[in-house]
């Protein structure tokens, strides 16, 4: 047992000193049924995947941080791209916490790659700026996929 799992780590570590390297996948994978929220443009940086609506981002925090979605208008770290992977059902997203406000949606198994590219009803962009989703078709925004 020991002599394979030494053998095992010899192959792996000549893989590298050989100059082999495994590249990280370009978009992160986000589950079936639940809605993927990064940081960063292109689904990348911190990122919390969601199975339910929220009616506010201030409540919840990135995947193993203490750091919220929503921190107030304009902070970077806020959310700038979403993956919404619901088969069935646009993701509502709204400037105000308590789903209220202006908003706009995402497509059923649809994603945003960049919300600096979209504005709601108020004039205001979404990047950064936005505060809480729900599971509906409800929102009278336009539909995103992109």
């Amino acid at each position: 047992m020991i002599r394979r799992i030494s053998a095992m780590l010899l192959a792996v570590a000549s893989l590298f000193g050989a100059g082999v390297v495994m590249a990280a996948p370009a978009q992160a994978y986000c589950n079936s049924q639940h809605a993927c929220f990064y940081e960063n443009l292109g689904y990348t940086g911190m990122q919390r995947t969601d199975f339910y609506s929220r009616t506010s981002w201030a409540n919840i925090a990135y995947a193993g941080t203490s750091i919220p979605l929503y921190k107030g208008d304009g902070v970077p770290e806020n959310v700038t791209s979403i993956e919404n992977a619901d088969t069935d059902t646009k993701l509502s997203v709204y400037y105000n916490s308590g789903n209220l406000g202006p908003c706009f949606m995402i497509a059923a198994y649809g994603s945003v790659y960049n919300m600096a590219a979209i504005y709601v009803k108020s004039g205001t962009q979404a990047n950064d700026n936005m505060n809480s989703h729900r599971f509906s078709n409800s929102c009278l925004g336009n539909t995103y996929d992109f």
